[in-house]
């Protein structure tokens, strides 16, 4: 006869410090690994198929058509941020300079589609579903729900992630292109994201000692730079928006470059 079986439910409980949760742990492990179950080990739910990445081709198509997906994350965004008149207060004035970012995301996404064009790809003219899912949705939901008294500066905090995002994947996509005018061309374009971010890095942080790296003496965190650092980064992008909660604490989200699921592949279409 099974051991476990000439156990009572609370010697089970004692038996090498296992609770509940850890036994539903071991069972399901062992439905994964194929061992067959048995009635005197609890068990919950099953475990949800898995989707493998197909087999995918990273070309040049691919990551400029990824860019050009970027573009258009920030071209829409920018559109709702003036349609929807969220810059108000001290930061109404931003609203030219917001135009003039939206301007220049449309030529630059008209400037890398026509680079795949020429490289034998589709132009990507939409923007990038995964960013908007888990980073520009979730975001533009916080900064417009009801009681936060500072979406105008979300709204510029916001703006900001979305151009250090962009600079940071032209910067990740020059060293994987196969074609070095096609590296000139996309540093070229990075470089006008990274005027936007320091242009808005000001805004939520002026003056000449916010140039280099300072941090909060209160928080200890560190506070937005203009140049963050000697070289560009590619870390998340962290930041804070909507209403603070009971504790003073704001919805954190962490913002970063398309990874292999978040690629404009040459199959994909808007």
């Amino acid at each position: 006869m099974n051991n476990f079986e000439n156990l009572t439910r609370r010697e089970l409980l004692k038996v090498s410090g296992l609770t509940i949760a850890g036994i539903t742990f071991l069972a399901s492990c062992g439905a994964q690994s194929g061992v067959t179950g048995t009635a005197n080990i609890a068990s919950a739910g099953t475990v949800p198929p898995t989707t493998a990445l197909g087999e995918v081709v990273i070309s040049d198509t691919v990551l400029l058509r990824t860019a050009a997906s970027l573009e258009y994350n920030a071209i829409d965004t920018y559109t709702k941020v003036l349609d929807g008149g969220l810059l108000t207060g001290e930061y109404a004035s931003l609203n030219d300079a917001i135009k003039r970012f939206r301007d220049d995301h449309v030529d630059h996404a008209a400037a890398i589609n026509a680079l795949v064009v020429d490289i034998g790809g589709k132009a990507h003219e939409c923007a990038n579903t995964r960013v908007n899912n888990l980073y520009v949705d979730p975001a533009l939901k916080l900064i417009t729900a009801d009681g936060n008294a500072d979406a105008a500066r979300d709204v510029v905090t916001l703006a900001h992630a979305l151009e250090n995002l962009a600079t940071q994947t032209y910067q990740g996509i020059v060293a994987l292109l196969t074609k070095p005018q096609l590296r000139g061309d996309a540093m070229r374009v990075g470089q006008d994201e990274a005027r936007h971010a320091v242009v808005l890095a000001q805004v939520l942080n002026p003056g000449y000692l916010a140039i280099g790296p300072t941090t909060d003496e209160a928080t200890g965190k560190a506070k937005v730079a203009s140049v963050p650092s000697a070289f560009g980064g590619l870390a998340s992008i962290q930041i804070s928006l909507g209403a603070p909660n009971s504790e003073g604490a704001k919805t954190s989200l962490s913002l970063e470059t398309p990874s292999l699921n978040g690629l404009v592949y040459d199959e994909i279409s808007c």
